[in-house]
């Protein structure tokens, strides 16, 4: 907002502050409230130019996709925050947001830059005035530690945990510090001091953490075992039980994943103690609870589990059964793991991309459109540095991928070529086209990712992104962003009238968005989907050939068939 005042802008600071402290509270009772609210934070502060909070927002977006198992957006998200808050240097967004990113490469298994992410956070986060969560970031430290075998690194780092939050009373992150060291010394079969740990974790879960008592119960009965002592490792396992019966009645359920921790501890347990009954039993209670609520982590485990106490059962095919399942499900994780690998690497790639962009932008003198016109100097380093990040964002948010964005980009700007547009128009075109999707960052998740159908209504929620992403787009006076605004909220119009959102038919759909609707259309056809397989090039071609006059611009189809022909020379027999 640059010709607002020093008090107008404080004034937006504040309402800005105040929405997304309304979301930071809401966020465990309502999280889709607590995201549009942080949604709407960020609007605000971006047309403001308060980066800090925009920042901000963009952590809580982050962690709100991350608590419901949208990893890789998450990740893009506080990637984001990151690139925002780091030339602050510290602040509690730029630390929070690398403790994130390095929390979803410890769930990606990337270990290395899990721990790279998150020593540096914790150096940030002490260099601020904050301390309460110095401990919490520790722990994440430890369990990387752990999860890496160095058992005395882990140690070590949990003690320094405890150590720090010792004056600041964080008994709930005490407990589960006291619990994974237990877990550790059994592991090392220093059983008697499992089980002190154990004991003491499970206290504090008690008094100051009750959502974790059945774990640390679960841990302790382990620790019991190490030492022979079945019957208090029984003992542990009726009160994590009784503990779930409480809460169910108190209306606060454990989730299904705290409860299949225990309920796979419990059948571990029963398996090492020789109850077989007792333990095949338990084991496929828990399976059935995990394949209900898709925790494919525990359903690994417990297919393992399965397996040995069949084998030792006498139940051999059994045994080959749950194995051969264990093989497969062990494949199709490695396979998943292994991608969300890949795209946390693409994703720092993509955002590293967009900052040696800008800064190549920056030095130079007349700025990127320079290369093509010197009347096109709008577009400066700040504007297409905010705009990349745009494009990265609509990409993850949008359900796209770069690959789809720079493919409708690409094709947009051949195909104004074709028709004799400026070289000039047709660049601002391909940049612009990235962001034609932008809207649905508006779009709630429970519609955007439906895998079904949608419903009349939740398709007009969808429908409305167009005209969300006009107005995302409409508050930077620029060639380009005046250009995206206009595909954005264009795309799907009709030549006949026939489209959304105002029905606009022949020329009153601007040029770029009737350009755009054949490249999308085209590139959406050929990608396969998890709901379609992809139609080859001549098929689709033929497609938008049927739709001429209807849907699509004559003239445009005319010289969509020429690019097409010229790209893949083998079609033109096929069309006639």
């Amino acid at each position: 907002m640059p010709n607002a005042s020093t008090s107008e802008v404080g004034v937006e600071r504040r309402r800005a502050q105040a929405i997304l402290d309304e979301s930071v509270a809401c966020r465990g009772g309502d999280a889709e409230r607590s995201r549009q609210l942080a949604l709407d934070a960020r609007v605000l502060a971006r047309a403001h130019d308060l980066v800090d909070l925009e920042g901000a927002a963009l952590y809580q977006l982050a962690s709100i996709a991350h608590q419901h198992g949208r990893t890789e957006y998450a990740f893009a998200l506080a990637s984001e925050a990151v690139d925002l808050a780091e030339p602050t240097e510290v602040s509690l967004t730029l630390a929070w947001s690398l403790h994130l990113i390095g929390v979803v490469y410890y769930q990606a298994s990337n270990y290395p830059s899990a721990l790279e992410h998150c020593l540096r956070a914790l150096q940030i986060y002490r260099a601020t005035d904050h301390v309460v969560d110095e401990g919490r970031i520790l722990h994440s430290v430890a369990a990387i530690y752990q999860s890496m075998a160095d058992y005395d690194r882990a140690i070590a780092t949990y003690e320094s945990a405890l150590a720090v939050n010792e004056p600041l009373s964080r008994p709930d992150v005490d407990a589960m510090v006291l619990g994974n060291l237990a877990r550790i010394r059994g592991r090392r079969g220093e059983h008697l001091e499992a089980v002190e740990l154990g004991r003491r974790a499970v206290e504090l879960g008690r008094e100051h953490a009750p959502h974790l008592v059945g774990s640390l119960l679960a841990d302790l009965a382990e620790a019991y075992i190490g030492l022979s002592d079945h019957d208090a490792a029984d003992a542990c396992f009726a009160e994590a039980r009784q503990g779930w019966t409480r809460q169910v009645a108190d209306g606060d359920p454990l989730s299904p994943a705290e409860q299949l921790g225990v309920m796979v501890s419990e059948g571990r347990v029963a398996l090492r103690s020789g109850r077989l009954d007792r333990a095949i039993a338990t084991l496929l209670a828990a399976l059935d609870l995990a394949d209900r609520t898709d925790h494919r982590e525990l359903e690994l485990e417990i297919h393992d589990l399965l397996a040995v106490a069949c084998k030792q059962a006498g139940r051999f095919a059994e045994a080959l059964e749950y194995r051969e399942r264990y093989v497969a499900l062990h494949r199709e994780m490695f396979t998943d793991a292994a991608d969300l690998r890949l795209r946390t690497v693409q994703v720092a790639h993509d955002n590293e991309a967009a900052r040696q962009l800008a800064e190549i932008t920056r030095l130079k003198t007349t700025g990127l459109i320079a290369d093509y016109a010197a009347d096109h100097a709008d577009v400066d380093a700040y504007h297409l540095e905010a705009f990349e990040r745009l494009a990265a964002l609509a990409e993850f948010r949008g359900g796209n991928t770069s690959k789809h964005t720079n493919a409708v980009a690409d094709l947009a700007a051949e195909i104004g070529h074709a028709i004799g547009q400026p070289p000039e128009w047709c660049e601002r075109l391909r940049l612009a086209a990235r962001l034609h999707d932008i809207g649905k960052v508006a779009v709630s998740d429970s519609v955007l990712l439906k895998p079904g159908p949608l419903t009349i209504e939740e398709y007009d929620e969808v429908k409305h992104h167009t005209v969300l992403g006009r107005r995302l787009l409409s508050g930077v006076d620029t060639e380009l962003f005046r250009l995206a605004a206009e595909v954005a909220w264009s795309h799907h119009e009709w030549w006949d009238g026939s489209g959304y959102p105002n029905g606009l038919g022949g020329n009153a759909i601007p040029l770029s968005g009737r350009i755009v609707a054949i490249a999308d259309v085209f590139d959406s056809l050929t990608t396969r989907h998890v709901y379609k397989s992809e139609w080859n090039v001549a098929e689709t071609v033929r497609f938008i050939m049927s739709g001429s006059a209807t849907q699509f611009e004559p003239d445009l189809v005319t010289a969509f068939v020429t690019v097409m022909v010229a790209r893949h020379p083998e079609i033109a027999d096929d069309l006639g």
